[in-house]
């Protein structure tokens, strides 16, 4: 007997899939391992087919196609894709104003992560009940200007949750960051009872300590379904060139045309349309020196 279902769970090689109002343990069949292109041939968002076992467990025996994903570089080779969660529409990039602290350029490779695995990205800058920089009118404006919505939150006292609500309402989102950012306390203030196991941050660091080591989907009272994933300290992007790069900041590709040399950097070379466009306040600086970092960072001889 078979039934479909959608992974709601994933640790290692185990999984939930939830069928028909239930939540079944469930492991792989051997053979779909050989049957993707990425090194991730189940994860939490599957819509799969599965068969069941007279003790209520069950074994996955098809996945259907992803229409979206979120992923990284699989760790043991960058010529795979770690696939953290699939069939989402939205990418929640949770940050915080500090403790850790505010990291705009993360929150722009997570940008770029989302463009590439098609899906909408929403900013969630949380713990404003530690103070609100000037920066942070500064993120909202570049980030709002190239239509990418931004929510600022306390999952201390509330502050900004009916608007996040809002964000979050009929969508599938997952929750990315870095650890200690309160991805799992937002779900916690979200799902009365959920009681997710939260972080502490490292005094020693100021970096968060990672709890959530496993992959799983909530659906929440107002609507709409979130992934909380485990933080990550870094994200490197895949399947991403220098001259490619341009194209994730539409706010500088409109101004690229003007510089004097044609495949110009905008990082050192005269006349550059763009470093002027910075320099007059027409693009966030943030912005470009994200672009800049980011530029630096990728290795040609790795795509």
């Amino acid at each position: 007997m078979t039934d479909k279902g959608i992974v709601i769970r994933g640790h290692g090689k185990s999984f939930i899939v939830r069928c028909g109002g239930k939540d079944i343990p469930c492991e792989i069949r051997g053979r779909l391992k050989f049957q993707t292109e990425s090194g991730t041939p189940v994860a939490v968002g599957d819509d799969v087919v599965i068969s069941t076992n007279d003790d209520g467990t069950g074994m996955i025996e098809e996945v259907a196609e992803r229409k979206t994903m979120f992923f990284r570089p699989a760790k043991s080779s960058d010529a795979k894709k770690q696939v953290i969660a699939a069939n989402i529409n939205q990418l929640g990039i949770v940050a915080s104003v500090k403790s850790p602290p505010l990291k705009p350029g993360l929150i722009d490779r997570f940008i770029i992560a989302a463009r590439i695995g098609n899906l909408e990205s929403l900013v969630i800058i949380n713990k404003i009940d530690l103070g609100q920089p000037r920066i942070l009118s500064e993120l909202e404006r570049g980030y709002r200007n190239i239509d990418i919505p931004v929510v600022f939150t306390s999952a201390v006292n509330g502050d900004g949750f009916d608007k996040l609500e809002k964000a979050l309402s009929g969508h599938r989102t997952i929750f990315a960051g870095h650890s200690g950012v309160g991805k799992s306390t937002i779900l916690n203030r979200f799902i009365p009872g959920l009681n997710l196991e939260v972080s502490d941050v490292s005094e020693a660091t100021n970096k968060g300590v990672h709890t959530t080591s496993l992959v799983q989907m909530f659906e929440l009272p107002g609507g709409g379904y979130v992934v909380d994933s485990p933080g990550l300290k870094i994200l490197k992007l895949w399947e991403i060139k220098r001259e490619n790069l341009l194209d994730y900041y539409p706010e500088m590709a409109e101004y690229a045309d003007k510089c004097r040399f044609t495949g110009c950097s905008h990082s050192h070379e005269p006349d550059c349309a763009v470093k002027e466009a910075v320099g007059n306040g027409l693009i966030p600086k943030f912005r470009y020196e994200n672009y800049i970092s980011i530029y630096d960072s990728i290795d040609e001889s790795q795509v």
